[in-house]
């Protein structure tokens, strides 16, 4: 399934948060308003594929909050996925290796959030020589009638904020918790 939203507001939480500190503490979203905002009328596509077929209607449902990180600061920032009864994330892979030159010098890129099966926290930050960073989480959702699916779903931090700057999925083979 793919789905559009957008990066207008972008700017504007780029100024909420600001750009300064590197690799610093957990660092929590606005809120979920400011976080709509963002996926509005992005046009980087997601892309949320269901792997099992024998129910994938409830995977297709299930949307990231937010999907797209900035800025590129090193600090995580809490990714919550909703969209069915549950949802538990099962693994978070990168297309950029974990630690790598132009991203930082910080690892891990991702940490779970304890206590909570459906959300992970992510790091804000892609190699400066790239094309953007894309996180793969992959899950596994139920829905109310207790089917389930596996799934992936996409979420990114673009290299630049120019126009048409998308993080490019060049394939995520790097484990984001650095194992």
């Amino acid at each position: 399934m793919r789905g559009t939203g957008s990066k207008v507001a972008l700017f504007t939480l780029v100024a909420m948060l600001g750009s300064v500190g590197c690799g610093g503490p957990l660092e929590e979203e606005g809120s979920f308003e400011e976080q709509e905002a963002l996926t509005q009328e992005e046009t980087w596509e997601e892309e949320v594929s269901a792997l099992e077929q024998d129910h994938p209607s409830s995977c297709k449902t299930v949307k990231a909050s937010p999907k797209l990180l900035w800025p590129p600061n090193h600090k995580f920032h809490l990714v919550k996925l909703s969209g069915a009864k549950s949802i538990t994330i099962t693994s978070v892979k990168q297309d950029e290796p974990v630690n790598d030159r132009g991203d930082g010098n910080t690892s891990p890129d991702a940490m779970w959030a304890q206590g909570k099966k459906d959300a992970v926290y992510l790091r804000a930050e892609r190699s400066g020589r790239g094309d953007g960073r894309v996180y793969c989480i992959s899950f596994t959702a139920k829905d109310s009638q207790g089917k389930t699916c596996k799934g992936m779903i996409q979420v990114g931090v673009p290299h630049d904020m120019g126009k048409g700057s998308y993080p490019v999925n060049s394939g995520c083979k790097y484990d984001s918790f650095g194992y």
